[in-house]
């Protein structure tokens, strides 16, 4: 796989992520 490729599943992962725990934050704000 080249340096691309890496990257852009790196970003993916992370935006993934980064949602996932935006809907956690908004359905349940008191676990943060």
């Amino acid at each position: 796989m080249t340096i691309d490729v890496i990257t852009n599943i790196v970003l993916i992962i992370l935006s993934a992520a980064l949602v996932v725990y935006l809907v956690v934050a908004l359905l349940d704000p008191e676990r943060f």
